[in-house]
């Protein structure tokens, strides 16, 4: 079960906004999805956001991504068969972690081997035409079934250019290739399989039709390869695959504390093309799936498939009622028994337009009607899936039902940008923030609908390394246009101003709420529930009106050092220049590893310390957490190698050696001196408790002292880059940070004539550049 928790913080009123129209949306990059080795080609769709636009053939491939085009016609050429090497035909596509005690032995076999007739689809693809198997998926399925009501979106992820199957020859026009689309946080991928399916005594153990289709499990053999093995898929959400098969966005409601106008949402979901699944819990106890006397499965996902509003007259009542037309994704006649079920007293106070027009049928094929009271009584829960403006069904309603939306990418680092929630104050605002200006509605209203998703990324994947979902959730903060000209927000403004709304924190792959806002400017800052709780996310927003969403975070910039004294400096540069002379010997410059000699004696308590605390982060056991870790000899050898590295002092080097001879002056080490000195300066203040090391969230403030402004990317960057697993900055860390980040502002400022802000490099150039700093 999910756990939710509540975010707690006294509370003040906020001041009023003004209004901003326009859309911005940010696109998520990054191919590799899952734990194995594979890499899925990044889909484009062509302007009427339904067709692939295939990749041009006489370009090289892309490294280590799979082609489906590529890939089918090498088969062709070959005369063979596609075997996977990615999701290979053994037991490592089934289980997240295997051991002997799970092995399953089934047999892999390809459509024509399990059904001469095999084919991949009828044309006339149905919703009774998919069937669940032993894995626990029934939320696939469901989201599977309401993907076959729309031919639209079904080719999207189901390419109408994959074989038939049958009639097919052999490595002549078959090649046992397949390819699938899923969207997974932003971006759209094409994901290729082979027909190789597990089987039990000839019989497919997955997903199945009741025909002789096999598009199905094709599509939850790609599903499972996205995640990494079959097994990832036991017990989701069906909102999740709903997502997945559409980029739309998903919201969930509890019954029990629904809001007044649910069905009113359901209904204009069901006119504007929304998927929903819905389900209901074992109360009586027992196993996890099991009918209800009233013929209902708990543990179960169905899907709404229409909702309408129908004019009855009875002897004992004549007015509307509302109902809903649910699917149960077995396709069997496991059906509500109730009020308004299958051949129920209650049809025949319905007129045949009626009756046709809710395309009524009573055939047991899992399908049937119930009223909204009864759905409300029984049922616990319902997810529904709002499509996005690109998607080719919303685009051919004409603008009807079309969404706002605006999406950005983000991350919570520790010691960064994981502040953790409102309960942490000292370290919320160190979440990242976003302003949205939300317009006001043409219709006159005075409030404007807004759905705000926050989605945390690729856990599901990762269960084979026991990581799960964070807990996470957002609030929303209305503010003045001048109030945001801070960057970002501080803890000063969450202190005094309250939230126009906000969410309950739980441990789910996306936490979706709706709220009716007036139209303004607002703050949206997502985090996790525990501070320094480390995950990527990708957060959205769709409203009625337009929304522009941008990042609340610093400007980019360089300034001089706020901590500078000159005269204290000064006194230490006088006795090294001797140690400078000993060292350079006769040349009077000193390279790298005489760099190295110099610094290490400079700084030698201050790099003692550092040593000392990364040995003990590293192999000491964390309290609570387990025995002491056993220093081994690979790690004793490496721990041994003390003071500032090779790179960090080549890097000095490079900074400062305008000649590019690879060596410095005394001149240049001095200067060298002085600024490692500063920043010595600036690292011993923000040290507060003097253990020689900056604790998380200490990193920004000591940059900006040393007058670096950088903005959450970049600072996200260096902690990854430079802290320990604790998220400690440790001295000559910090120094070799400093030095990186003034080499790259020198490097970009002496291109940048004309301060645009921009530069431009060929690509000799640049590689000079970059592998010499």
């Amino acid at each position: 079960m999910p756990i939710v928790t509540r975010a707690t913080k006294s509370k003040e009123p906020v001041a009023g906004a003004k209004n901003v129209a326009a859309v911005k949306t940010a696109s998520v990059e990054g191919a590799t999805l899952h734990q194995s080795k594979a890499k899925f080609y990044p889909v484009v769709f062509d302007d009427e956001g339904r067709y692939f636009l295939k990749p041009d053939p006489t370009k090289p491939p892309m490294p280590g991504i799979q082609e489906y085009y590529r890939l089918r016609e090498e088969c062709l050429s070959k005369g063979t068969l596609f075997e996977d090497p990615d999701f290979p035909a053994d037991e490592s596509s089934i289980h997240l972690t295997p051991t002997p005690c799970n092995h399953t032995h089934y047999k892999w076999l390809r459509p024509q081997e399990i059904d001469p007739d095999a084919i991949f689809a009828n044309e006339t693809f149905s919703r009774f035409a998919i069937q669940q198997g032993a894995l626990g998926d029934c939320w696939l399925l469901a989201a599977a079934a309401n993907l076959t009501i729309f031919p639209e979106l079904f080719h999207r992820v189901v390419p109408e250019d994959n074989d038939a199957i049958r009639g097919c020859r052999k490595g002549v026009d078959y090649a046992g290739i397949f390819h699938f689309r899923f969207w997974r946080f932003g971006q759209w991928y094409d994901v290729v399989i082979d027909d190789r399916l597990p089987t039990k005594d000839g019989r497919l153990v997955y997903i199945q039709s009741t025909r002789n289709e096999f598009w199905s499990a094709l599509l939850e053999k790609a599903y499972a390869k996205l995640f990494g093995t079959y097994e990832a898929l036991i017990g989701g959400s069906a909102s999740e695959a709903m997502e997945d098969f559409t980029g739309g966005v998903t919201e969930m409601y509890t019954l029990k504390d629904a809001p007044e106008n649910l069905y009113d949402i359901i209904e204009h979901g069901c006119n504007a093309y929304a998927m929903f699944a819905c389900s209901l819990s074992n109360k009586r106890g027992g196993s996890k799936e099991s009918s209800t006397p009233e013929g209902l499965i708990t543990g179960h996902a169905y899907s709404i498939t229409k909702a309408q509003v129908v004019d009855i007259k009875t002897p004992k009542f004549q007015g509307k009622v509302k109902l809903l037309r649910l699917r149960n994704p077995w396709g069997n006649d496991k059906e509500w028994n109730g009020a308004w079920s299958d051949q129920s007293s209650e049809w025949k106070f319905i007129d045949d337009a009626t009756k046709r027009s809710l395309g009524l049928t009573f055939d047991n094929d899992g399908e049937f009607w119930m009223s909204f009271a009864d759905f409300q009584k029984y049922f616990e829960k319902i997810e529904m899936c709002h499509l996005t403006p690109d998607c080719p069904i919303i685009k051919q309603s004409e603008g009807q039902f079309k969404w706002k939306t605006s999406a950005y990418e983000g991350e919570w680092v520790k010691g960064s940008t994981a502040g953790g929630c409102i309960n942490f104050m000292d370290t919320f605002w160190r979440n990242p923030q976003y302003v949205i200006d939300i317009a006001k509605p043409e219709e006159g209203n005075d409030q404007s609908t807004v759905i705000v998703s926050l989605i945390q990324k690729n856990r599901r994947s990762k269960k084979n390394k026991g990581i799960n979902c964070l807990t996470i959730g957002y609030m929303m903060y209305r503010v003045d246009p001048s109030e945001i000209q801070q960057k970002p927000l501080d803890a000063t403004f969450f202190k005094s101003h309250r939230s126009a709304a906000d969410t309950n924190f739980i441990n789910v792959r996306e936490n979706t709420a709706r709220f009716n806002v007036e139209p303004g400017t607002y703050v949206i800052v997502p985090s996790t529930f525990q501070k320094n709780d480390e995950g990527e996310f990708l957060i959205r927003v769709f409203s009625e009106t337009p929304n522009k969403m941008i990042e609340n975070d610093s400007p980019i910039g360089i300034s001089e050092p706020q901590y500078v004294d000159a005269e204290e400096i000064q006194k230490q540069l006088v006795p090294l220049e001797k140690l400078f002379h000993d060292v350079a010997g006769e040349d009077g410059e000193v390279d790298w590893l005489e760099l190295k000699m110099l610094l290490d004696r400079c700084f030698e308590d201050d790099i003692a310390k550092a040593s000392e605390g990364i040995r003990k982060a590293y192999l000491s056991g964390v309290k609570d957490k387990g025995p002491v870790k056993q220093e081994t000899m690979l790690e004793r050898q490496y721990l041994s190698d003390s003071g500032f590295s090779k790179d960090a002092c080549r890097s000095m080097v490079a900074m400062l050696d305008a000649d590019g001879s690879g060596k410095l002056g005394l001149s240049e080490f001095q200067k060298l001196l002085a600024d490692i000195s500063t920043w010595k300066a600036i690292f011993k203040q923000y040290d507060y408790d003097k253990n020689g090391h900056l604790n998380p969230f200490e990193l920004r403030d000591a940059l900006e002292s040393a007058g670096f402004t950088l903005n959450n990317r970049i600072i996200n960057k260096l902690m990854h880059r430079y802290c320990s697993k604790e998220g400690q900055i440790w001295f000559d860390d910090f120094i070799t940070c400093a030095v990186k980040i003034r080499t790259m502002f020198d490097i970009f400022n002496a291109r940048d004539k004309n301060n645009k802000k921009e530069i431009s490099f060929g690509l000799e150039d640049w590689i000079a550049q970059t592998i010499y700093s």
